[in-house]
């Protein structure tokens, strides 16, 4: 073999090692972008299966794997966090009654607000401009429910959880 022929192969070889970095390159991409985009799914119909976390009748959080959608599985929370929020969220809509509270968009409400701060919650209770769930008339009423249902509210701000 001619040095101008194993040149050439070199040449070649070296090439075809180029060409195939950039391809793994852009099958990496490519996956990349697949992966931060998602289809996006225009229906609830348009899904092709659910899995997650649902509130059975005994109020106990149960998982759900891999059903075809169906109208009786539109309550399959897709997180265990965002099925235990929504459990303590029926328990403090109870709860609320009890202190005449809620949103009432004629009067000054005080809202109790998660703040997250070094992975843990604390309350941030203050003026609300936009519509709340735990809504207040007075912000003295919102610091005892808060004390009063520490647990539950907490409970209430996991879907926020990792």
């Amino acid at each position: 073999m001619s040095p101008e022929e194993k040149l050439n192969i070199i040449n070649r070889l070296n090439a075809l090692e180029n060409q195939q970095k950039k391809n793994l390159d852009d099958i990496s991409a490519l996956r990349k972008y697949l992966e931060e985009n998602p289809k996006l799914v225009k229906s609830w119909s348009d899904l092709n299966e659910v899995s997650g976390f649902y509130i059975d009748s005994f109020s106990k959080i149960e998982s759900y794997e891999n059903r075809p959608v169906h109208d009786d599985n539109r309550n399959v929370f897709a997180t265990e966090n965002q099925a235990k929020s929504a459990l303590a969220k029926a328990q403090l809509s109870q709860l609320l009654l009890s202190f005449f509270s809620g949103w009432n968009h004629h009067l000054e409400n005080y809202a109790i607000m998660p703040q997250i701060k070094e992975g843990e919650f604390t309350p941030y209770i203050g003026i609300a401009v936009l519509p709340q769930f735990l809504s207040f008339r007075s912000r003295e009423k919102a610091l005892m429910f808060y004390e009063q249902h520490k647990a539950l509210i907490h409970d209430y701000w996991s879907e926020f959880l990792p």
